[in-house]
């Protein structure tokens, strides 16, 4: 009986942070000696952006599905994501300090001399704020599809959970769609490395 070794698959991400410092590095010089090329080539960053947003929802999908899925007992997955909820609320107090604190002393804008028709395109841009209920509403989806191919994050976020208790609570007849999920999340991280070698 002959054993064949198949070697091992050399790790290659150290080659991919370089490149990004490469590539930042002649981005800096582009931008320094010909700015109108830098600019011309701004539909690249565009679309590598887009290309990021695509993959957004997919991946909170599958992983929230297989992670609440995977767990065998409710009171397990509670505790997760009281950790979860927790953790995102001590980060987000975070983040706001240090807003506030930058802001303060940096004081970003001064001297800017904004007008009253640069004024009303930001507000346009920015829109109408939306009260608790319709933003509540907004969460959940026209279909469960649709969840997946609108952009909406808390939509997906919403729809997984609910995928994912309920294959929980179905038990080992619904491990053929856990293991098809746990599938699809190795085919589009695999997408994502490969969307990752075209950040340089």
């Amino acid at each position: 009986m002959s054993t064949t070794e198949q070697p091992a698959r050399r790790d290659r991400t150290h080659l991919l942070y370089i490149s990004v410092i490469v590539a930042v590095v002649l981005g800096i010089v582009v931008g320094l000696l010909a700015p109108k090329t830098g600019l011309a080539l701004k539909p690249l960053g565009d679309g590598f952006i887009a290309l990021i947003k695509m993959m957004i929802t997919p991946i909170i999908f599958c992983t929230i599905v297989v992670g609440v899925g995977s767990i065998a007992r409710a009171a397990k997955v509670g505790k997760v994501g009281g950790l979860a909820i927790t953790y995102f609320v001590v980060m987000s107090f975070v983040a706001l300090a240090i807003g506030l604190i930058v802001g303060n002393i940096v004081q970003p804008g001064t001297g800017l001399h904004l007008t009253d028709a640069l004024s009303k395109a930001g507000e346009k841009q920015a829109g109408t704020p939306t009260d608790t209920n319709t933003f509540l509403l907004g969460i959940i989806p026209t279909t469960l599809v649709s969840s997946l191919t609108s952009g909406q994050v808390l939509q997906a976020l919403f729809v997984a959970l609910l995928v994912g208790f309920a294959i929980q609570a179905i038990g080992a007849k619904a491990a053929p769609v856990l293991r098809g999920v746990e599938a699809i999340q190795r085919v589009v991280f695999k997408i994502l490395a490969m969307i990752m070698w075209a950040a340089p």
